[in-house]
């Protein structure tokens, strides 16, 4: 099994970039993986926080990784095998960022501290809303097949941002 640790990361999608990994079509590589916010946002996060993100280091990508044998118009089959996730997660309203940015204009953030003895649900307004856990890859993609460098921000037809609540555990992409 290979392994892709947190600081093996860029942040744009870009052909030119040395993969870090090369392995054979089937192997299993695990990815120790920071959240969205490139680790600008810990448990410990305020509100005030959001403000000062540097939204230039977000959505970063793990690898790239180069596949043997793996050519040009290929079809690659990526299996999610499993998702471990840390003992706290974070929701948050980023100002002028995001679908409902006009709607939503002041920051706000929410940390989830996740209970060790529950993995299913999360508890929201002292116990009165229970919130299901359910981990999913948010980044999953290649290169694109131009030069030159690509935001991670938006997905493309070669996968990328594509923050589907459908990658998760045992799903294939």
């Amino acid at each position: 099994m290979r392994h892709i640790h947190r600081h093996q990361h860029h942040l744009v999608w870009d052909n030119s970039i040395s993969p870090i990994l090369t392995i054979n079509s089937g192997e299993i590589v695990t990815f120790d993986c920071l959240d969205a916010s490139n680790g600008q946002i810990n448990s410990e996060s305020t509100d005030e926080t959001i403000s000062s993100l540097d939204m230039s280091k977000l959505d970063q990508v793990n690898g790239p990784i180069y596949i043997r044998d793996a050519k040009p118009g290929d079809i690659l089959e990526v299996e999610i095998i499993d998702i471990k996730i840390a003992n706290w997660g974070w929701t948050g309203i980023i100002p002028d960022f995001g679908l409902r940015h006009e709607e939503l204009p002041k920051a706000k953030l929410k940390i989830w501290k996740f209970d060790e003895n529950n993995s299913e649900y999360v508890w929201f307004k002292q116990n009165q809303i229970r919130i299901p856990i359910r981990p999913f890859t948010g980044e999953c993609g290649v290169a694109r097949g131009l030069n030159g460098s690509f935001s991670t921000i938006p997905p493309y037809r070669t996968g990328g941002n594509i923050d589907t609540k459908y990658l998760t555990k045992g799903a294939k992409l």
